[in-house]
Parts: structure tokens; C-alpha cells; sequence
């Protein structure tokens, strides 16, 4: 019998595992494993084929991973599907419609954390691979999909769970052609700020770093206080990285993205510009600074987030911190702005990178995995779409993939084409039902042409 794709079912199955309250901590020890080895058990009851037929382990702490064996008669490379299990904090009980992990089905739609991040596009995969082997299908090239558990967290204070997967499969001699994981997909124009409907496979993203600056101090009372206390050198620090961000600049991968924006640009003028970023940049340089969201895409961002003194008012600190998150844009590294940030501050602070990566390599979109999901995009919904190579100002667990595949993409199978918020991250987040099957109903034909 054959296992048909619909939005009930679809539905249903995405409810079950959002009752799993797959939370990742900072701290690894701090994690309930429970959720996730409860999350493994139902994958492997809710799709039996691919219990039986597909290859599966445990990689790290609780990853799973899945390998379907091709028939070995295409010269293709594998295909990596990634999504990750993990969730973030539900926060205020108290200002969802829905309880959180009861994954309630209501008004067309999924209710419950990660019911969009990202438990939806791991649930699109194997509803399509559950589809094929019903049909006996069986790709000429290998697929490997992998889950992962600490996305949400960078890894924390352990290994990536993507690092993990990709570790162990590069150990094992294993070269992929392309990873597809979130971010990306079919969307309304309005998003972007452009006209008509894009398609956007992100071909890399800005790297992240926390750094904490701090100043010790002999402390003291605070009847008594002295001049240059840690707290004044902190305040110094705030002040000297708001008046030297670092400048903007153009670089191959941006340029690709607002070149191919610039055509269907809402506001005609900012479209002419960007047609030629490098001939008009002058021009273009007062509109990116007045626009935060048009300046992240041209600049290291560096902002202070946290802030720390003593813990008591009467007291004066003995240390003195705070903490900068910072967005690197390719070109810089977390080694340059440590530099960078030492010889903006304060002589006598210390500067600490803590959690963080470097930006990314950025690919292509010229070649033909992402021409196939180009090509697919437009059979699907119509041939007015433009491809848009986009760069991530977030991260995703793609970035440790690059050792592993040829081709890193993060791109979503779904469009919602009603344009409603899945509010990811947020109170109600939520997945629309007919959009879940479409993105299944996507993946079956990526797999099944993929590499002819």
C-alpha cells in the first residue's frame, strides 16, 4: 500500500513530535535526554519503512542518524538532509493560545514549540522518504538525513551535534554532493522587500562570537568611591565600540544578492542602485547606515548585550563586564576582532572570545543542485520566480558541514503562500498544514531528480 502524503497526516505527525519538549541547554549537563530518545522512538514507530529499510545510530549524545543505500548507478555524490530536535525555551506559558508540547491541531495549523524550528522540516523529509519506499523506490545515489540536538545552543559547551554527524561520516570516507538544512525556501516577495515571488537558497552565512570585556579593580565602598573605577572603563568600552563599528564593504556574496534583487526591488530607485552596488556606492552608503537590517548584511555588527557590575548597590565592583555580541561578516575572522576590539577600548580591559565560529565560505547558485531546486520552485509555482543567492545574518548547523559537502544550502521546502508568520522563536509558533505536505510533496520530487 502506498503511503500517501496529505495535510492531516502531515499534521498529526508533526503534533506528535512537538509533544516532545526536545529543550537544549548552554550547558550540556544541564540536558534532559529523556524528550530526545523519546523523539527517536516515535520517528521509528511513526515510519516503519523507514525503521526497517533505512540504516539508523545514534551519533554523539542522542543525533540520529539515517542512511538510505542507493542503487549505486548514478555518478551523483549523496544527498545530506539535516533539521535539528531541539527546541528553545517556550517562555510565558501563560501568552500561548495553546499549551507549548501539546502540539494542538487547530485552524489549519500545528500549535507548539518547534513546530516550525525546525521539527517541520524534519518531519517533510520523512514523510517523503516514508512516501518512496511505500512505492518501492529506491534512489541511485545514497541519502543520508541527519537530526541533531544542540542547535539552538551553537553546540553549548560541547561538541556540535552537526560537527558530530559530519566528523563521523568524513571518518567513514563519506563525500557529499549537497546538504540541505533550514533557512531559505520559496517566499513572497513583501519579505524581501521586492515584488513578484523569490526563490532564496542561502549560500552562506556571518560568523558569531560572544565576547566579554572586562576591568578589574580594587573595589571598595561606594561612600567612598575613586575616579577610573571598572565600572567607568566599561562605560568607556560601550561608548568607544558605538563610535568605531567597523566600516562597510562590499563582498562577493552580498553584491550576488542584491544584484539579483535589484530588479524586482519595491522602491524603483533603491533598485537602480543596487544594480551596481560598486558604481553607486556613494550613494548607497547614507541609505544602508540609516537601515540596520540593509547595514548587517555590509558590516561586522559589534553591540554590547549584557552588562555586569557588583551585586549589591553600597558595593563598588571588584570586576567590571560586558558583553558583545558581535556578527562577522566574511573576510573578518574572530581573531581580527579580538584585535580590533583591543585597540578600540580602554588600555588596561581584557578582551575574551568566548563561544564563536568564523563566517562561512559562500558558494554558488550556478550549478545544478541549485538549479534543481531552482527548477523545481518554478514546476511547482510558476516560472515568475527570481532566484535570490542569500547570505544568513543568523547561523544554522550548515556551517559545519562544508568539510563534508560540495554544496551547503540552507533552503526550506515550504511556501506559505497565504504569508502568515510562523513566529518562530516566539509565543504561538505554529506550522500551516497545507504548506507541511507541500514540503513533503517537494522533497519527493528533489529526490527523485536529483542527480539525473
Amino acid at each position: 500500500m502506498v503511503y500517501e502524503i496529505t495535510p492531516n497526516k502531515c499534521a498529526e505527525h508533526l503534533s506528535g513530535a512537538v509533544k516532545f519538549a526536545t529543550l537544549s541547554k548552554d550547558h550540556e549537563a544541564d540536558t534532559d535526554w529523556t524528550p530526545f530518545f523519546g523523539l527517536h522512538d516515535y520517528i521509528l514507530k511513526t515510519y516503519p519503512l523507514i525503521a526497517e529499510k533505512l540504516d539508523h545510530e545514534v551519533v554523539g549524545k542522542a543525533g540520529l542518524l539515517f542512511h538510505w543505500k542507493g542503487t549505486g548507478k548514478s555518478k551523483a555524490l549523496p544527498v545530506y538532509m539535516m533539521a535539528h530536535m531541539d527546541v528553545v525555551p517556550e517562555g510565558d506559558w501563560g501568552k500561548w493560545t495553546y499549551p507549548p508540547y501539546e502540539g494542538v491541531i487547530a485552524d489549519g495549523h500545528v500549535w507548539g514549540r518547534g513546530a516550525s524550528d525546525c521539527k517541520a522540516q524534519m518531519i517533510a523529509q520523512l514523510e517523503a522518504v516514508e512516501h518512496l519506499l511505500s512505492e518501492g523506490y529506491q534512489p541511485d545515489y545514497d541519502i543520508y538525513m541527519a537530526y541533531c540536538y544542540n542547535e539552538e545552543v551553537a553546540g553549548g559547551d560541547s561538541l556540535s551535534s552537526a560537527q558530530a554527524m559530519a566528523d563521523h561520516l568524513t571518518a567513514k570516507g563519506v563525500k557529499c554532493g549537497i546538504t540541505l538544512d533550514e533557512g531559505g525556501g520559496m517566499r513572497a516577495g513583501s519579505a524581501m522587500e521586492a515584488e513578484g515571488r523569490i526563490c532564496s537558497i542561502a549560500v552562506g552565512e556571518k560568523g558569531y562570537v560572544d565576547f566579554e570585556i572586562y576591568r578589574l579593580d580594587e573595589g571598595g565602598h561606594s561612600s567612598t568611591p575613586h575616579h577610573g573605577g571598572a565600572l567607568d572603563y566599561v562605560a568607556e568600552a560601550i561608548i568607544a565600540i558605538r563610535d568605531h563599528q567597523l566600516p562597510y564593504r562590499i563582498t562577493p556574496a552580498v553584491k550576488a544578492r542584491f544584484e539579483a534583487l535589484a530588479p524586482v526591488m519595491k522602491d524603483k530607485e533603491l533598485g537602480r542602485l543596487f544594480s551596481d552596488i560598486e558604481g553607486n556606492w556613494n550613494e548607497l552608503l547614507p541609505i544602508i547606515d540609516k537601515d540596520p537590517k540593509l547595514a548587517a548584511y555590509f558590516h561586522t555588527t559589534l553591540v554590547p548585550t549584557m552588562a555586569q557590575g557588583s551585586q549589591q548597590g553600597n558595593i563598588l565592583p571588584e570586576k567590571a563586564s560586558v558583553g558583545v555580541n558581535s556578527r562577522l561578516l566574511q573576510g573578518d575572522t574572530v581573531e581580527s576582532i579580538t584585535e580590533y576590539l583591543k585597540s578600540i577600548i580602554p588600555e588596561g580591559m581584557e578582551v575574551i572570545p568566548h563561544k564563536g565560529h568564523n563566517p562561512t565560505p559562500c558558494g554558488d547558485v550556478e550549478n545544478d543542485a541549485a538549479q534543481l531546486l531552482y527548477s523545481l520552485c518554478k514546476e511547482r509555482y510558476g516560472e515568475d520566480i527570481t532566484l535570490v543567492p542569500d547570505v544568513m545574518l543568523g547561523g544554522t548547523d550548515s556551517k559545519f558541514l562544508y568539510g563534508l559537502s560540495d554544496n551547503v544550502y540552507r533552503f526550506g521546502p515550504f511556501f506559505n503562500t497565504k504569508g502568515e508568520s510562523t513566529r518562530a522563536h516566539q509565543v504561538n509558533e505554529n506550522m500551516d498544514c497545507e504548506t507541511l505536505a507541500g514540503g513533503a510533496e517537494f522533497m519527493i520530487d528533489f529526490i527523485k531528480k536529483y542527480g539525473k
